[in-house]
């Protein structure tokens, strides 16, 4: 599996009861884009990191960028390329792995198509996971 196909998830190491930082790092196909996670447009579908049963969770979300997408001089501003999202949260002492799903809308040219959401997982105790998104590519031809 290619970095491509998945989303790359790194953890710190701590131990469980303690803060530890999660980031996920999603690298959109060129020529395609995600709305970020408080779109300009009440009508478009947000990002969303979602993170399950941790306590104090904080998430930082990418900074989006702005772009005139040709839709008639549209100008918006939207998530590409490779983006981060950073969590931050408490690990209860039994969790092993921290759990969650991304929910996003993938647009490519002059259509976005249905909103996705994919789960995601890493280990508590820091290092590298990947979270098979079922071809990352493959998401934004249908």
């Amino acid at each position: 599996m290619s970095e491509r196909d998945a989303i790359v998830i790194r953890t710190d190491a701590a131990p469980a009861g303690d803060a530890t930082r999660v980031t996920l790092t999603v690298e959109l196909p060129a020529g395609t884009h995600i709305e970020p996670h408080r779109p300009d447009d009440p009508y478009l579908v947000p990002t969303v990191l979602e993170v399950e049963d941790l306590d104090d969770v904080a998430v930082d979300y990418p900074e989006p960028v702005v772009r005139n997408l040709g839709w008639d001089g549209l100008t918006l501003t939207v998530l590409e390329g490779a983006v981060d999202f950073v969590v931050t949260a408490r690990v209860p002492d039994s969790a092993r792995r921290i759990r969650g799903t991304l929910r996003y809308q993938p647009c490519v040219g002059g259509a976005c198509l249905p909103p996705r959401t994919v789960p995601w997982e890493a280990p508590v105790a820091g290092g590298t996971a990947y979270s098979v998104l079922g071809a990352l590519a493959g998401t934004f031809t249908g």
